[in-house]
């Protein structure tokens, strides 16, 4: 085989490598449950209407007390919260890892300038006793 096309080969197949690198950074898929509840143990109570849009995408309305969910792809995102009491809009930016694939973001840990406002959120699984599965005696198997 002829040395230059070797090369270039090798060019190829690293260009694509790096490529599919990229792409997978830039567009990695998360889930960002967004939070606008009191923070307990800092006495912070939440905005009591907002309205929130992250990379100037869909706008979604948020009372004290809500949580919604964004599906977003990349890394670096930024977020607008607008106050439906005259306050002026908060703007910013936040990042999340590659690692995990369902983040937590807290609006009044946001606004207020606490650190972290996002973290990694976990599902809880339910556990159910084993008589809680099998269905009783006097219950049909198939409802009719």
């Amino acid at each position: 085989m002829n040395h230059r096309k070797l090369v270039i080969r090798l060019a190829l197949v690293l260009a694509w490598f790096l490529l599919g690198t990229l792409l997978f950074i830039f567009n990695r898929g998360h889930t960002l449950i967004v939070d606008n509840r009191d923070l307990q143990n800092q006495d912070i109570r939440a905005p009591d209407l907002i309205t929130v849009s992250i990379d100037g995408g869909k706008s979604l309305e948020f009372f004290r007390g809500d949580r919604d969910r964004y599906n977003l792809g990349g890394v670096n995102h930024r977020i607008r919260i607008e106050f439906s009491d005259g306050t002026a809009p908060f703007e910013g930016t936040f990042k999340l890892p590659l690692k995990d694939d369902m983040y937590l973001l807290s609006i009044p840990r946001m606004i207020h300038g606490m650190e972290p406002f996002v973290e990694v959120f976990h599902t809880v699984r339910e556990t159910r006793a084993p008589e809680e599965e099998l269905p009783s005696a006097d219950e049909p198997f198939f409802i009719e």
